[in-house]
């Protein structure tokens, strides 16, 4: 009978374990439902992340024309530009109307694999810092300062430039126009165009960077971008017309007459991602391609090439100048 009785108070206590388990994870459970799920709210005020964005460009080129219009070499070798930059986001605010602070800054280098006798391979060295800023979604200021730098004897020029940038990508269309304009201002230095005023003095570019993508017809990581642009400004800026500018003419010793405007140019370039092939943590490489074309408005940089050597005479300034280009790069 004891043994009866002991197995009796075990299965009783069992029970009750069970019955006293299963009621405390009922009613926890139930307690549990009582209580109100409490999420956080989005964070839609101002952050101040400090995030580090960068970029490696390296160029080939058959030449170069400057985006004030100055045509640099002949047609005989090949350049080489290298550049890298980096980006520093120290503001971020999505839903007011400043979205985002950036700060900036690069280096961009060239060298020409086939100067004439006597010549130099490296050629010119620029150099930039500034700071962008993104507000009203859509819109972009930047505003930086701005060297160019070249061997001993050939002087340094100091610029401020400022862009102010639209992006109509929201828009929905197949293609993006991001139209935009460019102050250029030169408070110190020799002239930018070789002919010009020495500093205090500025241009202005007007121009759209129609951007097309193929990637989502073809199934082709491929880019296509049409920069094109026109550059405006007072005519002393490509002509100081001082009497040592007389370069135009049959003879290229005639005074050349200039005007308010300085090159028109437009051009297709590709990018191809390589995303495919070369994994994401070692960055956004891609392959790019193009060609740039140039008219020249101004006769007194037609003239310039003399001085730079692009061409022997004012009869064989070149009025018209294609540039082909392809390269290679990453951004992260």
């Amino acid at each position: 009978m004891r043994r009866g009785r002991t197995v009796a108070s075990t299965l009783v206590g069992a029970a009750l374990s069970l019955g006293v388990g299963l009621f405390g994870s009922l009613s926890g459970a139930l307690a549990a439902d009582m209580v109100p799920v409490v999420k956080a709210p989005p964070k839609i005020g101002p952050s101040y992340p400090f995030d580090v964005h960068g970029y490696f460009d390296l160029t080939f080129a058959n030449g170069r024309v400057t985006p004030g219009g100055l045509r640099l070499y002949p047609n005989r070798g090949v350049l080489t530009q290298p550049e890298i930059g980096l980006s520093l986001d120290i503001y971020k605010n999505p839903a007011g109307f400043i979205n985002q602070v950036s700060l900036f800054g690069g280096i961009w280098s060239e060298s020409w694999s086939d100067p004439p006798p006597g010549g130099r391979n490296w050629q010119e060295v620029d150099w930039w810092a500034g700071v962008g800023i993104k507000f009203a979604q859509y819109w972009r200021l930047d505003v930086q300062h701005l060297e160019f730098m070249f061997p001993p004897g050939l002087g340094t020029m100091r610029m401020v430039t400022s862009t102010l940038g639209y992006s109509d990508a929201h828009w929905g269309f197949p293609i993006a126009f991001n139209p935009y304009v460019s102050l250029f201002y030169e408070y110190e230095g020799p002239s930018t165009v070789a002919l010009g005023n020495n500093g205090d003095t500025y241009r202005v570019e007007i121009g759209v960077k129609p951007t097309f993508g193929i990637e989502k017809y073809t199934g082709i990581p491929l880019t296509f971008t049409f920069p094109t642009w026109v550059m405006l400004g007072p005519s002393d800026y490509w002509n100081r017309n001082d009497g040592t500018t007389n370069f135009c003419g049959t003879t290229s010793t005639l005074p050349c007459s200039s005007g308010n405007s300085g090159v028109v140019s437009t051009g297709i370039q590709a990018k191809l991602s390589l995303a495919a092939w070369i994994p994401q943590r070692l960055g956004s490489w891609y392959l790019k391609g193009g060609v740039q074309y140039y008219h020249i408005t101004n006769d007194t940089l037609l003239g310039a090439q003399i001085v730079t050597g692009a061409a022997a005479s004012f009869p064989d300034a070149k009025e018209d100048v294609w540039i082909v280009n392809g390269g290679v790069g990453f951004t992260f």
